[in-house]
């Protein structure tokens, strides 16, 4: 038991530390900043930036999002102030809690030591788990919450205290207000938690826990009924859903008018909504768990969500996974609990557009394939396999993880700089405090939340101004203005006609500022410089001018 211990605390310490190191090295992007901000509002004013007062859904700038990861935020930005640490430290530490989780579960259900740490170290080392759990994504807290809610409920099972199923329904109830995956997939794993445990639970649910039970739930569900079904919660997922895709309605006529379509209502017998959408969940769902999503490319839809030349999963795991779900006893319930999880957790990403490798959509099924990669390795090496095999993986492993956080920590920030909002903090933190009047330009991206952000503007001013970016140009205040569109073509000339004395302007390369024409080396008469930003490939982003 002392040896589990050092290994599992070994395991952890290494989690948090890999994770923590250099947590700046990617800037913050917009949904991160978003995050910091309705953080910074609900710790100063108990408020979203919107003016909500302890919202269950948290109103942005342009949707509502779950309201969990902001709450939890809060405290943090509080501390450590709106930076990377501030906004990140949730996902880490909630990612090596995850870690933690699943090694209890495992352990509660296995009773293999072996087995639990195995497959704590394995969701520890996996690529998907490790970039997630340093980014403010939702879904780092997501899987924290069903694995203890799940740990709970088993515990529950297992001994004869009620305050587990209260902590079981907590955590699955806190699951609704983290990310909208939860809507379809706790629902449906309880189901299944029930139903292979009916006979314990029937036992031992009395009708006063059950009464307690069911209002505990209620609680957490009533309040978002509205917000799932016709809320904006409603709203976001319709936008995604298969079911509205215009172009699977396009193909369908087509089809059906086609030269060489028939008798019409025997197209519409071969194609029709039902079959088309059929069809496409299906793709979807079996594109989750393509080898070449899996173990080669990652989600290459969205370059935030993966590292390039990178598998979600390393390959080196591939083989264990393949003779841990070979070698599965559908009689033990934790095998059968972990491939109902695998089965189910991309129904939800399935139903949306490109859903079947939407990394984040697809997070929960990291739990089951850690779990049947470590059921591999401690098969493999209970039986009697050569030493040789055990030196390969240990080397094979180094290597990819060492070739990953390369990539991952030389590479990937300057790659992909234009996807992780790269200078806009250097822009924002070097504006002048000695202004008459400030003109941010909204052309290259919207300019509004990383200067609320970098500038730490007051939340209450914020709410009490009651923005509105519906127009060519915008106010934040009396002496701050946010441009969407010149009033010309020609911006430079805009800029010299509207600009009074110690006004300041931050404009953006081959937007506001035509090709690479740089201010500080050719500068506009009556203006001074105050700032060139330069990207990593050394062109310019964005240049602060002030008039003299």
């Amino acid at each position: 038991m002392k040896k589990t211990k050092f290994l599992l605390i070994l395991i952890l310490l290494f989690s948090f530390l890999i994770r923590f190191y250099r947590l700046n090295s990617l800037p913050l992007f917009g949904d991160e900043i978003d995050v910091g901000y309705q953080a910074y509002s609900l710790s100063q004013t108990g408020c979203d930036y919107k003016g909500n007062f302890l919202p269950l859904y948290i109103q942005s700038l342009a949707e509502s999002r779950a309201p969990f990861l902001m709450y939890m935020v809060a405290p943090f930005v509080a501390l450590f102030g709106l930076n990377p640490i501030g906004v990140r430290l949730v996902p880490v530490l909630f990612g090596v809690l995850s870690i933690y989780l699943i090694y209890k579960l495992i352990l509660l259900l296995s009773q293999s030591q072996t087995l639990s740490l195995v497959s704590a170290a394995v969701l520890n080392l996996m690529p998907w788990h490790f970039h997630y759990s340093r980014a403010a994504f939702e879904v780092t807290l997501l899987i924290s919450l069903i694995l203890a809610g799940t740990y709970f409920f088993y515990l529950f099972t297992h001994q004869t205290k009620n305050k587990f199923l209260y902590l079981s329904i907590i955590f699955f109830g806190l699951s609704f207000y983290t990310y909208n995956t939860a809507n379809i997939f706790v629902p449906l794993l309880v189901i299944f938690l029930i139903l292979t445990n009916f006979k314990t639970v029937k036992t031992k649910l009395k009708p006063k826990l059950l009464i307690i039970a069911l209002g505990l739930t209620l609680l957490f569900i009533l309040p978002l009924i509205k917000e799932i079904f016709y809320g904006q919660a409603a709203t976001r997922f319709s936008s995604l859903s298969v079911i509205n895709n215009p172009q699977i309605i396009d193909q369908i006529v087509v089809k059906r008018t086609i030269f060489s379509a028939t008798n019409p209502k025997i197209e519409s017998i071969f194609h029709n909504k039902a079959q088309k959408y059929f069809s496409e969940i299906l793709r979807n769902y079996l594109k989750s768990f393509s080898l070449d999503y899996l173990f080669l490319t990652g989600d290459t839809l969205n370059v935030r969500h993966a590292i390039p030349g990178f598998g979600q999963i390393f390959i080196v795991f591939l083989p264990f996974l393949i003779y841990g779900l070979f070698n599965l006893d559908l009689k033990n319930s934790l095998n059968r609990l972990m491939l109902f999880w695998l089965l189910l957790s991309p129904l939800p990403s399935s139903l949306t557009l490109n859903g079947g490798t939407h990394a984040t959509r697809l997070f929960l099924m990291l739990i089951p394939l850690a779990y049947f990669i470590a059921l591999g390795i401690t098969k493999l090496f209970q039986s009697k396999t050569s030493p040789i095999i055990y030196l390969l993986l240990i080397l094979v492993l180094f290597f990819q993880t060492t070739a990953f956080a390369h990539e991952y920590f030389v590479h990937y920030p300057k790659d992909s700089f234009e996807n992780w909002n790269y200078g806009y903090q250097q822009i924002f933190e070097n504006i002048p405090r000695n202004f008459n009047h400030l003109y941010i330009s909204n052309a290259n991206y919207n300019s509004l939340l990383p200067y609320l952000f970098y500038q730490k503007y007051p939340p209450q001013k914020f709410i009490n101004n009651q923005v509105i970016d519906n127009g060519p140009q915008f106010n934040l205040d009396s002496r701050i203005t946010f441009i969407n569109d010149w009033s010309s073509s020609d911006h430079l000339y805009d800029i010299k006609s509207k600009a009074q004395s110690q006004d300041v302007f931050v404009l953006f390369q081959g937007k506001d500022i035509p090709g690479d024409m740089d201010l500080s080396q050719q500068p506009i008469s009556g203006f001074t410089t105050i700032k060139t930003i330069y990207n990593p490939n050394h062109t310019i982003l964005g240049q602060i001018i002030q008039k003299q």
